[in-house]
């Protein structure tokens, strides 16, 4: 018996380019179902990184929410919970809004019921010449972050970022 017969199929039962096909699918299924749903690694090591980020125009209850010593995850990663950093700082001063005043006149005032919050989150990270990651999520000043914590979940704004951050107490 032949392994390819005259009709072109393998050991007589199998077409061999329907074979290959079946074959390039799998393969490219294999890769789709990996790259997306494999398990992403936190990073361990690495180096201490800190990481300032402004969340703005946003509520007392987001404040209480997110003190300082919250644990924050990669919100983009549901299925597991891969570790970011933890906020080391919070910083809170009254939002600037703008609103029109009585006159017909654009103003800016400050809010009395909406706050900029800004957070310096500590975690362990990689820099290399093209890319900052934090805890597995590439940092780009200004464009946001997704994360999460307990009681939260929201994209802030990183604005600084500290390769070579103070040691801190407790850390």
């Amino acid at each position: 018996m032949a392994i390819v017969d005259s009709k072109g199929r393998l050991f007589g039962k199998v077409n061999l380019i329907d074979l290959v096909v079946v074959l390039a699918v799998v393969a490219v299924a294999g890769r789709f179902g990996y790259k997306h749903f494999a398990p992403k690694a936190a990073v361990s090591g690495g180096k201490p990184i800190e990481v300032e980020l402004k969340l703005g125009n946003v509520s007392q209850a987001t404040i209480d929410a997110l003190p300082v010593g919250t644990k924050l995850y990669d919100a983009t990663d549901k299925a597991n919970d891969v570790y970011v950093g933890t906020i080391v700082e919070g910083r809170s001063k009254p939002a600037v809004v703008t609103t029109v005043n009585p006159d017909g006149k654009v103003v800016e005032i400050q809010s009395s019921v909406t706050f900029d919050y800004t957070i310096v989150v500590r975690g362990n990270g990689s820099v290399t010449p093209t890319m900052v990651k934090l805890g597995g999520l590439e940092v780009k000043v200004g464009n946001p972050m997704s994360l999460r914590a307990q009681l939260w979940k929201g994209s802030p704004v990183p604005v600084r970022l500290n390769e070579n951050p103070p040691a801190r107490p407790g850390m």
